[in-house]
């Protein structure tokens, strides 16, 4: 028994009637840092804070009278004098005609350390719940009565606490979900699912309805029982409507688009016609009449018949505009290095004049609209050579992977351009230079990024003044053929 008593790991302190101590195990001597030789034969007050004497020996009198008593909490005193709580279980025996008490004791300091740290996040928990104003923070009994009430859910529903706690969660839901019992099937689906959340209509104290985000979690206890649902929800109905607002703009831009494609392509096809005509009685003037008038109808011959081309010009570039988005073809696996060819092709006559050195990579079969990608590498290879330099032309045609995209650009070594230009160049009727320094409509670079749009893509330019520029532009790699 002795050796039992030893190796315990609580203390063991007995008593006689007087309080003097005759026994303390090795394990009372750690808890109170005194050795059995300074307790023994002394009174158990020595044990106990000197300011709470008066106190302990009640305690102690009470247990002495009762003879037993479990689970008692009393504070203690170590031999350095730093005081600590102790869970006391006492024990009553006689021995002769005398009465003896053993008492057997525990050093709780870390369990209340842990109560208290318990205690405290859960006050902060309290606190942040309450202080929560955006969201309403929820509890739930098993059938889904409500349990406790935050802030947040007072400004989002309109109850005081006292008028809502015990009520049904469906208080919150629309007479037709009630009808259909839908809370008790979210709590039936958070059960199996262990968490479902959504987006619905809620009803608030005075009637009116808004549309919330909401989620429904089980809550367990460390044994895995039931013990509620934590239900959060939130007001979207401003999201919502921006949503709504959103997508109505966005109908609105695109018949407005449509409009404007419809618009532009009726305007020059309609506009054919007529110019044709203008341009072939300006034509018949030239023939027969240039040189015999006097030098100022000369001069105005020549003019009409140059601003009749660059309406001709215009015209087709308006209706190639306006086809981009109406008038392609669908996306099929293409060879890229075939589209290029025909590209460069169509412009045989400029780099032979140009005297322009066009190199290129080996380009992957894509899946595109060709015909819309012919017009593309066209379009960028044409700039470059218009915006040539005093160099050398040199144009190489490129392709790089990144990410989850095919990434071609064509780069020159022509005049390049200031980064404020950037954007810029790619807005319909946008111009850097005059008619008289360089021709053209400026349409063209506002094709291109139609064309990469359509495609899935977006097409940037990197450019310094003197030092050429890089047009690039991706298309999804998803779908293509390498």
């Amino acid at each position: 028994m002795r050796s039992i008593v030893d190796h315990l790991i609580d203390g063991i302190i007995t008593i006689d009637e007087n309080g003097v101590v005759e026994s303390y195990n090795p394990a009372a001597e750690k808890i109170f840092g005194y050795s059995a030789a300074e307790v023994v034969g002394n009174n158990v007050k020595t044990l106990m804070p000197d300011s709470d004497h008066s106190e302990h020996d009640g305690d102690l009198a009470t247990y002495l009278r009762s003879g037993v008593g479990i689970g008692r909490e009393l504070v203690m005193r170590r031999k350095d004098g730093s005081t600590f709580p102790m869970d006391l279980a006492v024990s009553a025996f006689l021995l002769g005609h005398r009465r003896y008490f053993t008492g057997l004791v525990r050093d709780i300091s870390e369990r209340k350390r842990a109560e208290e740290a318990l205690r405290t996040s859960e006050s902060r928990f309290r606190l942040l719940v309450e202080g929560i104003k955006d969201y309403a923070v929820v509890m739930l009994d098993r059938t889904g009565n409500i349990q406790t009430w935050n802030g947040g859910a007072e400004l989002l529903f309109g109850y005081k606490a006292e008028e809502i706690i015990g009520q049904p969660l469906r208080r919150f839901l629309p007479p037709q979900d009630v009808e259909r019992n839908t809370q008790e099937e979210e709590l039936r689906k958070a059960l199996v699912l262990g968490k479902v959340g959504a987006e619905d209509w809620r009803v608030r104290k005075d009637g009116t309805q808004f549309w919330a985000n909401y989620a429904t979690t089980p809550l367990y206890d460390s044994h895995g029982e039931l013990q509620g649902f934590a239900y959060i929800t939130r007001d979207l109905t401003e999201r919502k409507q921006a949503e709504t607002d959103l997508r109505n703009v966005v109908e609105e831009l695109s018949r407005s688009n449509l409009d404007l494609e419809q618009f532009a392509y009726v305007a020059s096809h309609d506009l054919q016609e007529p110019l044709r005509a203008v341009a072939g009685c300006v034509q018949v003037l030239k023939k027969r009449y240039q040189g015999k008038l006097d030098d100022r109808a000369d001069e105005l011959i020549v003019h009409t018949v140059d601003g009749v081309s660059r309406m001709q010009t215009l015209i087709d570039d308006l209706l190639t505009f306006s086809r981009v988005g109406t008038g392609g073809k669908a996306f099929e696996p293409a060879d890229c290095n075939r589209i290029l060819d025909k590209a460069l092709a169509n412009l045989e006559a400029a780099i032979a004049e140009a005297g322009v050195v066009v190199t290129r990579d080996q380009l992957p079969v894509a899946k595109a609209d060709a015909v819309q990608m012919t017009q593309l590498f066209q379009n960028l290879v044409g700039n470059a050579i218009k915006f040539r330099g005093k160099e050398l032309p040199r144009i190489h045609v490129g392709v790089r992977r990144e990410h989850a995209h095919w990434v071609f650009f064509v780069r020159d070594n022509g005049i390049g351009m200031e980064p404020e230009y950037f954007e810029r160049i790619f807005v319909i009727f946008q111009r850097l230079h005059t008619r008289a320094e360089y021709t053209g409509t400026g349409i063209g670079l506002a094709i291109c990024k139609k064309i990469v749009e359509r495609h899935g893509g977006r097409i940037t330019v990197e450019s310094k003044p003197g030092l050429g520029s890089t047009f690039s532009f991706t298309i999804p790699e998803k779908g293509s053929l390498s």
